[in-house]
């Protein structure tokens, strides 16, 4: 079932492991995603775009590993699949119907799962969860967040003397407070900030007055953990990011 292991997942194998943490979730770059986001770029125009995530068994047993994807906030007009053990899907199914087994130490390959974005000319942005899961006693369920974000590169805004739009969170992680600093030049309408944790709840919404400012954030009567930061300028996304809570 196997399939050849890229020469980054290879030289992921040979790292020690102090400690056996379950299944690990990786980018194609073999950066640690487990509970984190990928943020997937590319032309609104493409046929697909393709988002790699493989999955390692950091134990020393057996692993049946299923998936089902979550979706978040999906840009109107687009699709998304994923493809498991070789098979892709049509886009209303959720769940893997049947698991992958991983030997302790082994790291699914390139075929084994991956996720196929169809953006159909639409700009703007998708979010989806995808969530890991055994039947395995004892297992922990892990999650990643991918975020597709595509633009119209046949026909871009054009902007005289201005920067185009820029955004930042800090600090990041925050404790009790955070600030979004953002410009939109040229762009008009109402300009709003969502806050969602990782399963899609709304937890906050906040209406921003001006296309360039400050916004401070009380992060003190957030939870710990990862939220999404979803901006909209005339009710069209223009902005995805994350921040991280941890007091």
């Amino acid at each position: 079932m196997r399939k050849a292991i890229p020469t980054f997942i290879l030289t992921f194998l040979f790292i020690p492991f102090a400690f056996g943490q379950g299944l690990i979730l990786l980018d194609a770059d073999g950066n640690d995603i487990t509970g984190d986001t990928l943020f997937v770029h590319g032309d609104a125009h493409a046929n697909l775009i393709k988002a790699d995530i493989f999955f390692h068994n950091d134990s020393d047993e057996d692993m049946q590993v299923m998936v089902r994807k979550i979706e978040i906030d999906i840009l109107e007009g687009t699709n998304n699949a994923f493809c498991w053990d070789e098979f892709c899907f049509s886009p209303d199914v959720y769940e893997s119907p049947d698991p992958i087994i991983l030997g302790p130490g082994e790291t699914s390959g390139a075929d084994d799962f991956y996720v196929e974005y169809y953006p159909q000319g639409q700009s703007g942005i998708t979010i989806i969860d995808y969530e890991f899961f055994s039947r395995n006693e004892g297992f922990d369920e892990v999650i990643t967040t991918v975020v597709f974000e595509t633009e119209d590169t046949t026909n871009l805004p054009f902007y005289e003397e201005e920067q185009p739009f820029v955004s930042s969170v800090y600090p990041n992680p925050a404790s009790e407070y955070t600030t979004f600093s953002y410009q939109l030049p040229g762009v008009s309408g109402e300009v709003t900030l969502a806050i969602y944790t990782t399963t899609g709840l709304l937890v906050e919404h906040h209406r921003l007055n001006d296309t360039a400012g400050e916004l401070l954030i009380d992060t003190g009567k957030l939870n710990n953990g990862l939220y999404l930061l979803v901006l909209k300028s005339a009710g069209h996304r223009v902005f995805a990011g994350k921040l991280l809570v941890q007091k």
